[in-house]
């Protein structure tokens, strides 16, 4: 009877088909949760046959919503003016029960629509959000943070796109290579010179002395010859070699880079930061490294190989054949360490981008864990990280020390073949000695490049590998795009509605409930409620860092997925509680709104944000370098920094999330009239943690549980007697206590 929630079944006509692990009394046990075209039911099967306890018409249902327990949760819905709990859970499957309650709302939306005699299209499940991935062909589960299956990653696609990446180098690349055959062609040079030196020199006593003796020089000069330019030419080719890697490796850097910045916050979100990092720096390293050692060496390689064949060949063709007695033996081999190490190196990447991400996490965090004495814990959570990446290297490395001996044992087994048949033939006096030490020399300038290509599983493994990663950052496309007929307004009035608007951040659980706010351009709202209530929430939409799910927000009567977004970003300012200054002087993190705003602009801004004084008061003045995160700065400093920042920007829209908190009180007074000068003129969404700090918006708007409770002046609110009234009201009380205190 076991079914996930996968969508219908024809043969039943069932769209949905979940358990739920707990029992109505809040005890683990069986139930399932059925929902048809217009049924739902529900049926207890722990410790026996199914019992029907729920059997509802969804034309019925009324304000189905998933309810967070202790524990758990319940799938709730209104039905004949009752609350009923339709199923108990678990933890485990809350995110699962958030979608089928999202399903049931879009059905109670529709059948509401049909009663009022309206227009309205039959509602489909949704796509699933956030839970484990699985390759959609093999059913594999995929490591986190990636798509991309290993067992069904078409390789020689891969490999096709990488060598698009040297297209544009394509004539260092053919240098390269043709160095690399050139200096591989003058070595070739030096085993042939073997067979005089030691046939027409060492061993042939019939010729004079002299003779001899000039000879020997004469070889000896060329074989000094050879070396000096097989040295010449293996000098220019690895320096050439350096200027491709380095361009391709910039190259590599700067588009990943380009594509992570094109996305949404929820992007970041999903990605973690170490892994981000690993990306970008190690992948991208590591994918050179594989593309300028491994595609022209082994097309040299392989050309090399091609030439030395045919020299064995007209040396003595029967001991050549011999030579190839192992290749079947290597290329069984090969296979199998193909498969193997492909897979290695996949959990090794993974589980180092793990390592890296509690790296970042741990010394973004410096401060709170020195502020908990925390330090043991986080070195014991990194010891556990790194040893499980040394784990991974292990296996890694054990594997690649066990394969390649025993592929270089083998391999060398041609050259024993060689000295016992060719000693035969030498003995036999077929063959001269100085042919056959010109053949063994021969034969190992042929192992080198035969060893090489043994590594092109290993190498091959590493680029595809490297290359997964990387292709998935450039390939994502961005959850925010810019529409492809996307409205230029270099001239925004501040004109902004939020008409009917739901968000949430898990599409399955909307943090925004149906909102509409209109306002008008210069206005001035506060968004007022209690944590969680979606006044940040609420800011991220405005400035477009996630869009809605469903409604629209208007800017100026034009849809904002439609705004050009450069447009939208200049003219937009944002002072936020958290204020970010990059590791950078005062005035650069000022100026940074206006990269070519002159030094009078910075410091009239300074002015007009009160913190010109204290910055000229720091030994350096504006040249004064901040520090991390502007850690050499107090929290009041850090905001009149951004509030110039802001004012330097001049926006037409202003975003201001609790400018004001955590100062003391002359500070935020200072605060409080730098921002009267930097809201006039525009269109101000304000929030703030002391509601009377608001008392100069010209409306407020009160969210609770991610729906506009009340909207209205100041008094208005206050006279009402309703949420606002209430949270005043209690802070009033607690401001009273902290005095007692």
């Amino acid at each position: 009877m076991h079914r996930e929630l996968d969508g219908a079944d024809a043969a039943a006509n069932t769209v949905i088909a979940v358990a739920a692990d707990m029992t109505p009394g809040g005890s683990f046990g069986e139930s399932w949760l059925i929902v048809t075209r217009d049924r739902l039911r529900v049926f207890d099967t722990d410790g026996g046959a199914p019992a029907l306890r729920h059997d509802i018409a969804l034309a019925e249902l009324r304000e189905p919503k998933a309810d967070s327990l202790v524990g758990g949760g319940a799938l709730q819905a209104r039905i004949d003016g009752a609350v009923v709990d339709l199923v108990r859970y678990s933890n485990a499957h809350e995110r699962r029960f958030s979608r089928v309650a999202r399903y049931l709302s879009d059905v109670a939306k529709y059948h509401r629509a049909r009663e009022k005699g309206e227009e309205a299209k039959e509602p489909a499940l949704r796509e699933e959000e956030g839970e484990p991935r699985r390759c959609p062909e093999c059913g594999l589960l995929l490591h986190e943070g990636t798509q991309v299956c290993p067992a069904c990653l078409k390789k020689h696609k891969v490999v096709l796109r990488l060598l698009g990446y040297m297209r544009p180098y394509w004539r260092a690349a053919v240098g390269v290579s043709a160095l690399l055959l050139a200096g591989t062609g003058v070595g070739l040079i030096a085993p042939y010179l073997t067979r005089p030196l030691v046939d027409d020199v060492l061993v042939n006593t019939t010729n004079p002395a002299g003779e001899r003796l000039v000879l020997l020089g004469v070889l000896v000069l060329a074989l000094l010859i050879v070396r000096i330019a097989v040295q010449a030419l293996g000098i220019l080719q690895g320096r050439l070699n350096v200027w491709l890697g380095t361009r391709l490796g910039h190259r590599l850097r700067t588009e990943v880079y380009e594509h992570i910045q094109t996305h949404s916050l929820r992007f970041f979100d999903k990605h973690k930061t170490g892994a981000l990092m690993t990306r970008v720096g190690q992948d991208t390293r590591a994918l050179e490294r594989a593309l300028i050692n491994g595609v022209p060496f082994f097309l040299a390689n392989i050309l090399t190989l091609v030439g030395i064949t045919v020299i064995l060949l007209m040396m003595n063709w029967k001991l050549t054949l011999l030579v190839f007695l192992p290749g079947p033996v290597v290329i069984l081999l090969s296979r199998v360490f193909w498969k193997r190490m492909f897979r290695i190196l996949h959990g090794f990447w993974h589980t180092r981008a793990k390592m890296h991400t509690s790296l970042n996490d741990s010394l973004s965090g410096a401060r709170v864990i020195k502020a908990f004495g925390q330090e043991e814990q986080e070195i014991s959570r990194f010891d556990g990280h790194s040893a499980t990446l040394a784990g991974a290297m292990l296996r890694l490395e054990q594997f690649s020390a066990t394969f390649f001996p025993l592929l270089s044992f083998i391999t060398g087994l041609g050259l024993l073949i060689v000295w016992y048949v060719g000693g035969r033939q030498v003995i036999g006096g077929s063959m001269s000695l100085g042919t056959l030490l010109a053949f063994i020399a021969y034969l190992g300038t042929f192992y080198g490049p035969m060893r090489f290509l043994s590594h092109v599983g290993d190498w091959l493994a590493r680029a595809l590998t490297s290359a997964e990663r990387i292709f998935e950052i450039i390939d994502s496309k961005p959850d925010v795009p810019e529409a492809e007929d996307a409205v230029p307004m270099p001239h925004i009035r501040g004109h902004v509605e939020l008409r009917n608007v739901t968000f949430g951040y898990d599409a399955h659980k909307p943090v925004l409930k149906d909102i509409s706010v209109d306002v008008q351009p210069g206005e001035m709202i506060g968004l007022v409620g209690k944590s969680g209530a979606g006044k940040s929430t609420t800011i991220n939409i405005i400035c477009r860092l996630y869009d809605v799910q469903e409604g629209s927000i208007l800017i100026d009567g034009v849809d904002i997925r439609k705004v050009r977004q450069d447009d939208l970003r200049h003219q937009i300012g944002v002072v936020l509680q958290d204020t970010f200054l990059f590791n950078d002087t005062i005035l650069e993190n000022i100026r940074y709104a206006k990269p070519d705003a002159t030094e009078e602009e910075v410091m009239a801004a300074a002015h007009a944000a009160n913190a010109h004084d204290f910055i000229v008061e720091k030994p350096d003045g504006y040249d004064t370098v901040v520090g991390e995160r502007g850690a050499s700065l107090s929290g009041g400093e850090r905001q009149r920094i951004a509030i110039a920042r802001a004012i330097l920007h001049d926006p037409r829209i202003l975003i201001l999330d609790e400018a004001t908190s955590s100062v003391d009180t002359d500070t935020e007074k200072q605060i409080q009239n730098a921002i009267v000068r930097l809201v006039e003129g525009r269109t101000t969404f304000a929030i703030a943690h002391r509601l009377s700090t608001l008392r100069n918006a010209d409306r407020l708007a009160v969210l609770k549980e991610g729906k506009v409770e009340e909207i209205g002046t100041h008094d208005e609110l206050l006279e009402k007697k309703g949420e606002f009234h209430r949270l005043v009201t209690m802070q009033r009380e607690m401001s009273q206590i902290m005095e007692i205190r």
